[in-house]
């Protein structure tokens, strides 16, 4: 396999992860799953994905799932030390495939970042922001849940500045344009600067479901948790 996505553990995490990537169109056989336990692959296998069984902290196992021709890779771990330990196997096989992983515990984040992560999510703070917020405000946290589940009512996703765009400011454009990625920089589509928008941009968006499936080519999703 080539440019394919690699997700380290089939638990409520990975399951979500792999639902959101293939909610844009990623082929189901494009997803390999790693997993410790038989059962859990072949409850992924049965979904359609290609398993493969062993311990993700050894490289001969993430080499047999072929990391090094990875494109992406997901690690959804029970543990944080084993995120860890996997994210850094991971990243010595492959320096280019973009890694996100998942920690319970926000004082591991530095860890895996330093590991090799280019992003890292905190579930069990980012399940705590979304009960607080849902207690000062149940329609906001309605909101959010909405643009959590990818592909029904709100989606938000990143997509290229197309031709139409260029020259424009954020707020002038179809979408309701929320940052505005040009090279490494995030920015805000406040930001003075952006200035205008630049073909070489790309655009976080939150856009309709319906729509989020029909923009062009190169949109991806926004994962949340």
């Amino acid at each position: 396999m080539r440019d394919h996505t690699v997700v380290v553990g089939f638990g409520t995490k990975g399951r979500s992860a792999i639902q959101t990537v293939c909610a844009t169109g990623l082929k189901q056989e494009q997803v390999v799953v790693v997993d410790p336990s038989s059962k859990v692959i072949d409850a992924a296998t049965a979904d359609g994905y290609v398993g493969v069984i062993g311990d993700a902290t050894s490289s001969d196992v993430l080499k047999r799932a072929e990391v090094h021709r990875a494109r992406q890779i997901i690690i959804a771990t029970q543990r944080d030390d084993t995120a860890v330990l996997v994210t850094l196997t991971a990243r010595q096989l492959n320096r280019g495939a973009k890694i996100v992983a998942a920690v319970r515990e926000e004082e591991n984040a530095p860890l895996l970042q330093q590991s090799g992560a280019d992003a890292v999510i905190t579930s069990a703070s980012a399940a705590g922001r979304l009960l607080g917020l849902s207690v000062l405000s149940p329609a906001a946290g309605m909101v959010m849940e909405d643009l959590i589940q990818q592909g029904s009512g709100l989606d938000m996703i990143e997509r290229p500045v197309i031709k139409a765009e260029v020259g424009k400011g954020p707020r002038e454009t179809e979408d309701l344009v929320v940052s505005v990625v040009r090279g490494h920089r995030v920015l805000g589509y406040d930001d003075p600067a952006v200035g205008t928008l630049q073909l070489t941009d790309r655009l976080i968006t939150i856009v309709w479901a319906t729509r989020g499936a029909q923009v062009a080519p190169g949109t991806r999703p926004i994962p949340q948790d």
